[in-house]
């Protein structure tokens, strides 16, 4: 599957845009659902990670080992591309147990990191491939990012941070990495996205390797 920085962007926006106190989204933020309208859920009814669940240890900034990632500004010339068709989610047999549980461990430790505003401890829940998605390399790292890092983190007030509404269809794809239908929500927005998750060699923890939002 291709990856596409402007969609797993859209998931970063958790860890970078809310931090810096304003709210740019979620996880698919074009296809988030406002709920405005809709009473707020009760905070003992929401499954919100609390930002001590954050343990995970910081990934080294600026996030790029020598020789991984783009080392200069690039500036390509524009490409015409056909509109992306509409996103299927993969075939894949059943996980097991355990990995539904592993699965569902990193989301909800990357969203409590996330309503620490912690971002480069939700960054050490992503694979390399992931972060080069995300910013090409040392050249092009976000400036809001670089912001952050020095601010230090800025937890999200409570009535301002992501729950975990469903994480549903865990299952083992033919490359061996794993997919599954995640859902989230702030007290107005909700969002939908299909994360794959790939397993560390060394951890054996699995860490987020792409994201692609769901209408």
């Amino acid at each position: 599957m291709k990856r596409n920085a402007d969609r797993s962007r859209e998931w970063m926006a958790l860890c970078r845009g809310v931090l810096l106190g304003v709210l740019v989204g979620a996880l698919g933020v074009s296809h988030a659902t406002d709920v405005n309208a809709q009473a707020t859920p009760a905070p003992s009814a929401r499954d919100v990670p609390a930002p001590e669940e954050c343990q995970i240890a910081p990934r080294p900034f600026p996030l790029f080992p020598a020789g991984v990632g783009q080392r200069a500004a690039a500036t390509p010339a524009p490409v015409a591309t056909p509109p992306a068709p509409p996103f299927t989610p993969p075939a894949g047999d059943p996980a097991d147990t355990e990995t539904v549980a592993a699965v569902t461990a990193t989301v909800r430790e990357a969203l409590a990191c996330r309503n620490a505003g912690e971002p480069l401890r939700a960054y050490s829940l992503f694979t390399q491939d992931m972060i080069v998605a995300l910013y090409g390399g040392p050249a092009t790292i976000d400036p809001e990012l670089r912001r952050a890092v020095v601010e230090g983190p800025t937890p999200i007030p409570r009535a301002r941070r992501l729950a975990i509404v469903a994480i549903d269809d865990v299952v083992i794809l033919p490359d061996g990495r794993t997919g599954a239908v995640v859902a989230t929500e702030t007290a107005r927005r909700t969002f939908r996205d299909y994360l794959i998750f790939e397993q560390d060699p060394a951890s054996g923890r699995w860490l987020i390797d792409e994201s692609v939002p769901l209408a």
